[in-house]
């Protein structure tokens, strides 16, 4: 009751005030004055304004990191929403509310909960007393002309900071007087004395050295913005005044809000700002009073609409899921060919599904016709944020560029979400992203370090992207690179777990960021029987795709036409092959790429025209027809960290034959297929040729790759995916169970 007459009071203050401000300047001229010179400059404070409501959560959330798991959008909603209360029922009702959201969603204590908000406006308060100290300090000394009421403002400023800190500090010993004992009845005197006593606690736990070096910068950098953003007002008048003469005047006006106000503000800040821009820096009282009608304005419009959005972002309990399927997104960096890591998301995605799981899946850019056309419908992949026109120049890199940049604008999509599996870099970036603003935890599944940071040798022999898209983002991104590295590392390390893509990349990725991971290798679709098929469907006869005659028995090469894959070495290797075997063929599906042609040409220099073909993009039940067919599978790149078409050729009984280091290293085993040395052509031919040589022995070499490849079945790597996601899930929800029940 005595808060609600409290803010009557101050209603009819605030009348009185704007009846006293009104009988000393003319309305029509006022509202003349507060005519909005330049639009530019009005879109500017709105966007300067929301930059520091980003700051001041920020600064928030260090205060509560110690207390509760609360994300970035969910404190800054808190504050707008605070904001907003306060700004409408200017009795403290915001900050009342804050302490309650936060018992609500994450039960911190009451006291706790004071703490933060408490110290988080007493930084503001600090600044601008700091600020006006320090101007009346130099006006002093005669160096500059002192406006009028600024030795009374600084005063005004340093009284309020030590009230404030004041009660805080002398809070415990106040709530245990005798005086409040005799005055309050005990149950009211107990409860102030326990709040008072878990402020100072929560106070103690949250003041670290480190801690105010980090608020007194963050304060800093706020009411910098803040005081330039105020003299853009004049900009958008029309009125000219010196940017630092306006910025000097703006942590007066701050005192306007420190001070018991009517709803909105309304008449102190008339009255206040009339007499700061009045006396301050000189101006008319009319044009003064114009001026200071358009700020308030501006920022009573800024308040409603961050308050109401505040609301919608703020959230209710947090929810401990214990029944229904679980919400998974899974993020990539894109679909736009038909790579390895494409499809691993592809298989995950509908393998969860199959077991179970709501999942949906996200990318910054999706091009169908170019990624597993035959697969990725049943995907039905969403992008993050709208996409570009086909025609709009470097697509690809500027939808990948704009996703990872704009996270923190979209992250709400993704409230109620269980776990995020970020596959790879962009998505481990935007999956940290989310789990810090939206409070989700997130797994990351890596096939490789970040090449832009860490490019491998043949990475640099090479390049290792035949896109334009792609050549400029990583032109950019490489100008980049300490912050692109610190975004990298930092996404992987914080994650709840690391999986990676086998033994051999595992081990690499451990080194790389320091970090334990699980071993979760790519895997393919094994029959229980009926491969190999039998020697004449592999050694005899032929087959048509795409218009081109193969004849069987026939070499298999799948990757993707990038230079580090090296098709190269596999046709020289079709060279030497052809003196003993002279209608072998080397088929090679798969779309064009810029270096594609750089391979016919070699193709062409060593007459092999008619022993190599190309077969350009194919379906996907094409694709499994030349793996069941083809007499030898070949996999010339010499540094690949895993090869999904290794194992996908041995689930059809195909044997391989590649080098002897990196990724095959660990998915060819013993009696499975050759392993040459590394890059003696020679030696790759030798085991191509013995295995055209003997087509029983290919065939029993066959065999043993075909039960091999089971230990690589695409249900093993679920299984692991998702006992890391339960687990996951697991950990988040007892954490918020115990917060329920505390």
């Amino acid at each position: 009751m005595k808060s609600w007459i409290r803010g009557l009071l101050q209603t009819a203050f605030a009348i009185v005030l704007l009846v006293l401000w009104l009988r000393t300047v003319s309305l029509g001229e006022v509202l003349g004055h507060a005519r909005v010179h330049s639009w530019l400059a009005l879109l500017l404070m709105f966007v300067l304004f929301l930059a520091t409501s980003l700051i001041r959560a920020r600064r928030w959330l260090l205060l509560l990191r110690p207390l509760a798991p609360v994300g970035m959008v969910r404190a800054f909603a808190m504050n707008a929403g605070a904001g907003l209360l306060n700004y409408v029922l200017p009795i403290r009702s915001g900050d009342a509310m804050r302490g309650w959201w936060l018992w609500r969603r994450h039960r911190v204590p009451p006291g706790s909960a004071v703490a933060t908000i408490v110290i988080d406006k007493a930084c503001d308060l600090a600044g601008v007393a700091i600020v006006l100290a320090v101007l009346a300090v130099v006006a002093a000394t005669g160096l500059v002309n002192a406006p009028r009421g600024l030795l009374g403002a600084a005063a005004l400023a340093i009284a309020l900071l030590a009230a404030v800190l004041g009660t805080a500090f002398l809070g415990p010993r106040i709530a245990r007087s005798r005086l409040a004992r005799r005055l309050l009845p005990e149950r009211i005197a107990a409860g102030l004395a326990g709040q008072a006593f878990a402020f100072r606690a929560g106070a103690r736990g949250l003041w670290t050295p480190a801690l105010t070096g980090r608020l007194a910068a963050l304060t800093a950098v706020a009411l910098l913005i803040d005081a330039f953003n105020f003299s853009l007002l004049f900009w958008a008048v029309g009125v000219p005044v010196p940017t630092l003469k306006a910025m000097a005047a703006y942590p007066a006006l701050l005192l306007a809000f420190a001070v018991p106000a009517g709803p909105g503000y309304v008449g102190s800040l008339e009255v206040a700002g009339s007499l700061v821009l009045g006396g301050g820096l000189g101006l008319s009282p009319v044009v003064a009073a114009g001026a200071i009608v358009l700020y308030h304005a501006v920022t009573a419009a800024y308040a409603l609409v961050l308050g109401f959005l505040g609301f919608l972002l703020v959230g209710g309990r947090r929810r401990v899921r214990s029944v229904g399927p679980r919400r998974i997104a899974v993020f990539h960096c894109g679909f736009t060919y038909s790579g390895g890591g494409e499809r691993i998301v592809i298989e995950e995605v509908l393998g969860l599904r199959r077991r179970g799981f709501s999942v949906e899946c996200y990318a910054p850019t999706v091009d169908a016709s170019r990624c597993y056309p035959d697969l990725i419908d049943e995907v039905r992949v969403r992008t993050f944020l709208p996409q570009l026109p086909r025609w709009f120049p470097f697509r690809e890199a500027v939808q990948m560029a704009a996703t990872s940049l704009l996270m923190p604008l979209y992250a709400w999509r993704f409230r109620g979400v269980d776990v995020i599996l970020g596959c790879n870099q962009p998505s481990a970036w935007i999956a940290w992203w989310a789990a810090r603003l939206i409070d989700v935890p997130y797994v990351v599944y890596l096939n490789q370090p970040n090449r832009l940071v860490y490019p491998r040798s043949i990475d640099r022999e090479t390049g290792w992207v035949a896109n334009a898209d792609y050549r400029l983002l990583a032109a950019v991104v490489l100008r980049a690179t300490k912050f692109v590295a610190w975004a990298d590392r930092r996404s992987v390390q914080e994650a709840d777990q690391l999986l990676v893509n086998g033994d051999y990349i595992g081990d690499i990725i451990r080194r790389t960021y320091g970090r334990e991971a699980i071993d979760c290798p790519a895997g393919c679709h094994v029959a229980l029987s009926g491969f190999p098929l039998p020697l004449n469907a592999r050694f005899s006869g032929g087959l048509t795709v795409n218009g081109y005659p193969i004849r069987r028995p026939y070499v298999l090469l799948t990757n993707r036409h990038y230079p580090q894959k090296r098709f190269d070495l596999a046709i020289r290797a079709m060279q030497e092959v052809r003196k003993r075997h002279p209608k072998a063929q080397l088929v090679i599906p798969g779309p064009s790429t810029s270096h594609t042609d750089v391979w016919k040409a070699l193709v062409a220099e060593l007459d092999l025209n008619q022993a190599v073909l190309f077969l350009g993009s194919i379906k996907e039940d094409e694709l499994q027809k030349l793996y069941e067919g083809a007499a030898v599978y070949v996999y010339p790149a010499p540094e690949e960290d895993f090869g999904m078409g290794v194992i996908e050729s041995m689930a059809k009984g195909v044997p391989v034959v590649a080098w002897n280091q990196a990724g095959p290293t660990v998915t060819v085993a013993r009696g499975t297929g050759h392993l040459a040395e590394p890059l003696e052509v020679s030696d790759y031919a030798r085991g191509i040729t013995a295995l055209l040589d003997n087509p029983a022995a290919n065939q029993a070499t066959g065999e043993r790759a075909f039960e091999w490849a089971r230990r690589f079945d695409w249900e093993r790597h679920l299984d692991t995916l998702e006992r890391s996601i339960l687990e996951v899930a697991r950990l988040h929800e007892q954490v918020a169970k115990e917060a329920a029940t505390a």
